[in-house]
């Protein structure tokens, strides 16, 4: 099994951060983060994940942790009052347990995607059951990943704190037909002062073709996003 750590991360140099402008004016707003959600379709990682036998959820999440690390963007945060990279960031799920409370579920990333697989899902049955969630720690190279299969949804409001408003935050939604296509709302949270719309984009992008080209997880991640 993939060993647990923490990420690790540098101070970003303010003085040559091309965002300094607009890092610092967003900072004076009570509420910094951008929220949408997209409709995505999921028929190809649906079936690839079926064919495979992994659990569907389990899956999208680490297509989500795959691509957000390919945005250096994305690995901003503000960490104790310090904007800081993280060289990799981590996932971070919720999960039901069978007396239907939940629980919080830091996960591994080291992109070989069926070592990574394995380890997160003994990692989520674990936590499901009350244990080792790696909890109570402030380092925030993690992103936030929950899954609502009971509903579909056209929008989605996260709970927010200051604290970890820099965390990108998705929700998966509910699977739905639309004609032939599978389909699943993405939401996605975002802190406005270290990412704009072009940097979502660039997340989707590659998001997107992780769906289309599944298989593309079973490759390096350099060479996937060349």
């Amino acid at each position: 099994m993939t060993a647990f750590e923490w990420p690790v991360a540098a101070p970003i140099d303010l003085s040559t951060y091309p965002r300094r402008d607009l890092y610092e004016h967003f900072l004076t707003f009570e509420i910094p983060v951008a929220t949408r959600t997209l409709q995505l379709d999921i028929t190809e990682l649906q079936s690839y994940a079926k064919g495979h036998g992994y659990r569907f959820s389990l899956t999208m999440g680490m297509v989500i942790t795959r691509a957000v690390n390919h945005v250096p963007e994305l690995r901003h945060r503000i960490q104790d009052g310090v904007l800081v990279e993280f060289k990799k960031v981590i996932p971070s799920f919720t999960i039901l347990s069978e007396d239907k409370l939940l629980y919080f579920s830091k996960g591994v990333f080291t992109d070989n995607f069926v070592e990574d697989y394995a380890a997160n899902l003994e990692i989520l049955e674990r936590a499901a059951k009350g244990l080792e969630q790696n909890v109570g720690s402030g380092n925030q190279g993690q992103i936030f990943i929950t899954n609502n299969p009971w509903n579909s949804f056209t929008s989605l409001q996260f709970p927010y704190t200051s604290k970890f408003a820099s965390v990108p935050v998705f929700g998966i939604g509910k699977m739905y037909k639309d004609g032939a296509a599978t389909k699943a709302a993405l939401a996605l949270q975002n802190h406005h002062g270290l990412t704009d719309g072009y940097h979502i984009g660039h997340f989707l992008h590659h998001l997107e073709r992780h769906l289309k080209d599944p298989s593309l997880l079973e490759r390096p991640f350099a060479s996937t996003f060349a």
